[in-house]
């Protein structure tokens, strides 16, 4: 008897067979990778009817401003110098209500100048993920915080951005801010 380790140790009909029962595994994998990709895509292309429903009760400002904002602007609002601007005594916190809701909205991309310097980096916008309410909150929050003295900025006003400006617009640029004017 000779020690046969060629792996042909079944009739050449078996050989084809020992391994067939992958056929039907790798058939059901893919095919149930291909309708998770699916529902997936889908999901992100169904756009919500409006904004999404404030919570039913709203948390403090400062607790919204710190969940969402602090990590890039800090919890004093002095941003991190060397990446995300302060939101301390800029016009784009405390000049333009429309600008400062729109940018929320949408998010941020391209350079701005604050206090002097630079900053280009991407901002995320939260319409998607914020109700009017949350934004109003916020905004009202940075607008009045740290020696700043804006005024209120109402759900009203959100609303009104929001449905002037559809949430998938995608983020603003400086240029575009200024561009658009006052309304």
């Amino acid at each position: 008897m000779s020690d046969n380790s060629s792996g042909d140790d079944f009739p050449p009909d078996e050989q084809h067979s020992a391994y067939s029962w992958l056929i039907p595994i790798i058939t059901v994998v893919v095919v149930a990778a291909a309708v998770i990709v699916g529902l997936l895509i889908q999901a992100q292309l169904e756009e919500p009817e409006g904004p999404p429903a404030p919570p039913d009760e709203l948390p403090p400002a400062e607790d919204l401003y710190v969940r969402h904002c602090a990590g890039c602007h800090g919890e004093d609002g002095q941003g991190i110098q060397a990446r995300y601007p302060s939101l301390v005594d800029t016009h784009w916190v405390l000049e333009d209500e429309q600008r400062l809701i729109l940018l929320t909205l949408h998010g941020l991309r391209g350079p701005i100048e604050v206090h002097g310097r630079t900053y280009d980096d991407f901002m995320p916008g939260f319409g998607r993920r914020l109700s009017n309410d949350e934004i109003a909150a916020i905004l009202t929050y940075i607008r009045s915080s740290w020696n700043n003295d804006g005024d209120e900025i109402t759900v009203e006003q959100v609303h009104e951005m929001r449905q002037a400006y559809p949430i998938d617009r995608g983020p603003w640029t400086a240029d575009e801010l200024d561009a658009r004017g006052n309304d």
